[in-house]
Order: structure tokens, then sequence, then C-alpha cells
């Protein structure tokens, strides 16, 4: 983020001109930003005249808000730590090292975390802030040298969803492409635009994470599960998937094996939960299955193993 070579071209300190994409409504608070950008960075106004070629500018202004943001925060939360008390003064890091940005916004609907850390051995989190899709902003901050949390704000940048997916587009482009891995945001070069090529890429590898998100869902949605399996301790012997009847519906439903018809016909013998606890807490071996298309039943045949029923072979009886 070099901002002593913006390629910046700005009318009046009171009017600013954009050349493509921001949103009427945020205008207004798009001048007042690039304002205060303009003088922070000590760019003389009366050097420049005609247009602002506002594409790779406006990066640097969402980067510069945020950092703003979360030094507002530390200032107001954290009034007993100095600017020498965080690494490199207070410098902002950009965590993509974990999921990576193509994996946070499509699956997270968010960027990779920015951060502040305290400079001691430990060099544990003091701001955290988390920008998404729509411009919200979750701002975290800790105390005690990071080992507790001591607030949380929620707030909002104002600028398309567009904006923030250049972001995007240029964050990987200069982190991720070029093997940087939680970087200070003053380390990148947000300067350059983004071309069609970097964001077509980056579009086109949304299909990527298409199962992460449908799992996601699925792991929220509800599922029918026999008590044999809840409160008896027995795994998962027989599941099979229905058309859901509402959104929040999974259509999966689960039985031990061993249920009979008349313990299935009373509705107090099947608990609903979501989908993600019987992964999680009942039975693992059904996760790998979870995913299989409407009309698809299974039966297990092994302690981890199952296979389509087929009608033919008796289910493998076990506890967990």
């Amino acid at each position: 983020m070099r901002q002593n070579s913006l390629r910046i071209i700005v009318s009046s300190i009171n009017g600013v001109s954009f050349s493509g994409g921001i949103p009427t409504v945020v205008r207004k608070n798009w001048e007042k930003l690039i304002k205060e950008y303009i003088i922070k960075a000590g760019i003389d106004n009366d050097n420049y005249n005609g247009r602002c070629e506002t594409e790779e500018f406006v990066m640097n202004v969402i980067l510069n808000e945020i950092k703003l943001i979360m030094e507002q925060n530390r200032e107001q939360y954290l009034p007993q730590v100095e600017s020498s008390d965080l690494e490199e003064n207070g410098a902002v890091y950009f965590m993509n090292s974990k999921d990576g940005t193509e994996f946070e916004w499509y699956v997270n609907d968010k960027l990779p975390p920015f951060m502040m850390f305290y400079d001691d051995e430990a060099k544990m989190g003091a701001v955290k802030l988390l920008l998404y899709r729509d411009g919200t902003v979750q701002v975290i901050v800790f105390d005690n040298a990071g080992k507790n949390m001591c607030k949380e704000v929620r707030t909002h940048i104002e600028c398309g969803e567009e904006q923030l997916l250049d972001l995007a587009v240029l964050l990987k482009h200069q982190a991720e492409d070029s093997g940087k891995w939680n970087v200070n945001i003053e380390s990148l070069c947000t300067d350059i635009p983004v071309s069609d090529e970097m964001r077509n890429t980056f579009l086109n590898h949304e299909s990527w994470f298409d199962e992460i998100k449908e799992i996601r869902l699925l792991m929220n949605q509800g599922a029918l599960v026999s008590r044999r399996i809840v409160e008896e301790g027995w795994k998962v012997g027989l599941m099979y998937r229905r058309e859901p009847n509402n959104p929040a519906d999974s259509g999966w439903t689960f039985f031990a094996g061993n249920e009979d018809e008349h313990y299935n016909s009373d509705v107090k013998n099947i608990v609903l939960m979501p989908l993600g606890k019987v992964c999680q807490d009942l039975d693992r071996d059904v996760y790998e299955y979870i995913t299989a298309p409407i009309g698809a039943e299974f039966i297990r045949i092994s302690e981890t193993e199952f296979e389509v029923d087929m009608k033919n072979k008796a289910i493998f009886l076990t506890k967990r």
C-alpha cells in the first residue's frame, strides 16, 4: 500500500469525480474518506487536475479505513496500550494463511481477518477486524496481552460489494499469488488496477467451494434421529434422505437399525436436531455420505462403513 505512488487526479477538494462504480448512495461518504486520506497521505490537492482514477485509489481508501477503525477501537478500549506496545508500532496484518482469500470470500462471505498484535514474546492479538462482503465490520478487542476479549463492536464501511470484491482480488494477487502470508498491509502494493483477467480468475474459482458451502448449509439444517442413537448409544445403522419439508430441513433420517415399526410410529421416539450435531457428537461415520442426493439410502456394513441399501443385507449393529 504505497501512498506516495498513488496514481490519482482530483479535480477539487470539494468535488471528487469518480470514474467508475461507486454507488450514488455512498458517494458522499467516499468523498469524505478520500478527503481524509488525501490529507493523511500528505497529497497536495492543488497539484492534481481532472478526474480521480478511482479503482486503485479506492482500494487504498478501504484499507486505510480498516486501519483507522482498528486504531480508534484500540485507543478507546485499550487506553493503557501504546503503539509502541504493539508489533511494528500498531501495524495491521492481513491474516490470509489459514484458509486463503478465496475460501474466506466464497465460504465465509468475508475477507481474511486483519490483526494488530502485542509486541511481546507471545505476540497474541490486540485488535481483530472482520470485513464482510456487505460492508459489515466486526471488531474484537483483546486486553491482558491478548488473553481476554474485552469488547466486540459492529460498524460498517460504506462501499459497494463490487469494490470489496476488487479488494479481495487485489489482496489475493498481491499476497497469496506472490507467496506472502500474514503480512503488514503496508508491504502490499495496492496501487495497481484490478485487471479483467485477475477478476475473472477469482470469479471462476467460486465453483471450487460449492461442496464446502453445501456441507456448511447442510450441517445447520435439521435431521430426524432415533432415540436409540441419541439416548442409548447406538451408532447409525440405517440412514436415508427424502425431499426436505422446508429450507431448514436436510431431508436426512437416522435409525440404529434395531427399531421396529411400533417404535418408529411413536413420534416421541424421534428427535429433531442439527445434522452437524449428528455428525460431530453421535456418529462421525455418516459425515462422508451427507451430500448424497435425495432418495439415497445406506446401511452400515461394518464398524466404519456404509453401502447403498439393496434390501439384501442385514444391518451391522454397533454402539459408540
